[in-house]
């Protein structure tokens, strides 16, 4: 099976890894050339800029035709533009073009900002907080190619990426609101069990660590992990945890990591 990985960053390279060990045909694109040499000769690489108009369409289609496409695009930090549904609008015209198998879109349970208590799929969205707003107009973008399957992603750790790097010598907030993270090894695993299908089932889903685990729990034992110092102090009407359940019903789902807090140790 061909696999596609547009925007190969942090997570797609994981995942690149792991695709290629279980035998899978992987091509990824970055926004430049230049990045090529990082993949070595097992990986196909094609540049690719989803923010501007596809110059060579053509090329695109082909290389669409017949793959799962796993969308890692990230929707940046400037709030007001309308860059990243364009992007995915394009990408999405580009897939029906090609009549490719499917795509995987990597959103983030960032959409559920604004919410408090226990939050599901179906959780009503605050879109008047532009960080939701924004990644909720890429869902809906790249959901107009079909078999779409959009996976929410909690805050991401693993190697490379230890939760202590953003949290060392900060005053944190919400010390007992439960901490919504995943380790880059279930999503990758996730997204192998999806490939198994015969057809790609859409639908979205939250991807998280499901055992709850407090913040200041979780951020200590990071700390002391690194050797650095967190502290917490206030608290806010927005704690909410991210609920797991409908991908391990869906797809008797099993994470390697049920708690953050075990993950830790695997994020060096």
């Amino acid at each position: 099976m061909k696999v596609v990985i547009i925007g190969c960053g942090w997570l797609g390279s994981q995942l690149t890894k792991v695709l290629v060990a279980a035998g899978y045909s992987v091509t990824v694109t970055r926004r430049t050339a230049g990045a090529a040499e990082v993949y070595g000769p097992a990986v196909g690489f094609q540049p690719l800029d989803l923010a501007r108009p596809v110059a060579d369409p053509a090329t695109i289609v082909k290389l669409f035709a017949g793959a799962i496409v796993v969308c890692a695009i990230t929707p940046g930090r400037q709030q007001q533009d309308d860059n990243y549904r364009k992007s995915l609008a394009q990408l999405a015209g580009l897939l029906q073009q090609a009549g490719s198998r499917g795509v995987i879109h990597f959103s983030s349970t960032g959409i559920y900002q604004g919410l408090a208590g226990d939050v599901t799929e179906q959780s009503p969205l605050v879109l008047t907080e532009p960080r939701v707003a924004r990644l909720h107009r890429g869902e809906q973008a790249l959901q107009q190619f079909q078999p779409c399957v959009t996976l929410r992603l909690a805050g991401l750790m693993g190697p490379g990426r230890h939760p202590a790097r953003f949290s060392a010598a900060k005053v944190l907030t919400d010390a007992d609101a439960s901490v919504n993270m995943v380790h880059s090894a279930d999503i990758c695993r996730a997204v192998i069990q999806l490939l198994s299908y015969p057809s790609l089932p859409a639908g979205t889903y939250n991807l998280v660590c499901p055992q709850p685990v407090s913040r200041m729990a979780f951020y200590q034992q990071a700390a002391k992990l690194a050797g650095s110092t967190v502290s917490f102090a206030g608290t806010s009407d927005k704690q909410r945890r991210v609920m797991a359940q409908a991908f391990i019903e869906r797809f008797g789902f099993e994470y390697q990591f049920t708690s953050a807090t075990a993950a830790l140790a695997h994020c060096d």
